[in-house]
């Protein structure tokens, strides 16, 4: 095989090395139980930057703000237990504008009798809401923590199956309830998890890394050890915790070639290397 011919199948290569790295931005895949089915479609204009975890590499997805630039998982049964049924929802966000209205994650149903639950980033601090099944009527209503600008936080809300709790940093932000909310919650059984989104608008300006939710309410120990573990030097330290925490849903924003591509180009050199050897 001549230079020319090495040259062409070289960038032959580099197409498919590309191409595969494209498409592979426009999914985040759920290295969570739940597995591919769980995997969160990126619109386009997605962006990817350095993400909350220090060490390995982590990337985030960015959102510019505008409507319809969110990332999607389509209905999960286990992402939408029933009302008395305990889970936790975790992410880390970097906001770059607000104007009090801004969703970094949502389950929320807004059609009829609303159900779900939506976390916003406002000028008091990180809210989050469970609807109630009435109209739009909140069952629980918390706001704590700092939101600030251009800075990343660390917000983890649990539900025991009767009392919600909201977590900013790694401590405890809010635990009393709204007097106006029911305190019932009305679980969603069709809703779409959606980052820098609801289901009815509300876009959300800035990044958002490692959302993750569980089929239980985590301890305050567990979840100041993920606050804590994000800045460990050790690669993997992080993920590995949120896994072994018993994670459904884990999103990681790491765009990873595709392993066919990988063996099909590693067989391709390996071909070529024998037989310039046997010349």
């Amino acid at each position: 095989m001549n230079i020319r011919s090495y040259s062409t199948l070289f960038a032959a290569a580099q197409l498919i090395l590309a191409g595969t790295a494209a498409r592979a931005a426009t999914v985040s895949p759920n290295t969570g139980s739940l597995g591919a089915a769980a995997n969160g479609s990126n619109n386009d204009s997605v962006t990817f930057v350095a993400g909350a975890v220090s060490a390995g590499g982590d990337l985030a997805a960015s959102y510019n703000g505008l409507s319809g630039v969110n990332t999607s998982v389509p209905f999960q049964p286990a992402l939408n237990p029933a009302s008395a049924s305990p889970f936790s929802i975790e992410f880390w966000a970097n906001p770059s504008a607000s104007d009090n209205d801004d969703a970094p994650v949502s389950n929320r149903v807004a059609s009829g009798n609303r159900s779900g639950w939506v976390f916003f980033q406002r000028a008091a601090g990180w809210n989050f809401r469970m609807y109630n099944g009435n109209g739009g009527g909140l069952g629980w209503d918390l706001t704590g923590g700092t939101s600030n600008l251009n800075a990343w936080s660390h917000v983890v809300a649990t539900w025991d199956g009767s009392i919600a709790q909201l977590y900013v940093n790694g401590v405890l932000a809010d635990n009393s309830n709204d007097p106006a909310a029911t305190g019932v919650y009305n679980a969603s059984g069709s809703a779409t998890l959606y980052l820098a989104a609801t289901d009815t608008g509300s876009p959300y300006p800035g990044v958002v890394d490692e959302t993750a939710i569980y089929g239980s309410a985590l301890s305050s120990g567990q979840i100041l050890n993920h606050f804590n573990t994000a800045a460990s030097p050790t690669p993997g330290a992080y993920h590995a915790l949120i896994q072994a925490d018993g994670a459904l849903l884990q999103l990681s924003n790491n765009a990873v070639p595709e392993p066919t591509v990988l063996t099909f180009l590693g067989l391709g050199s390996l071909a070529m290397l024998r037989k310039r050897t046997r010349r």
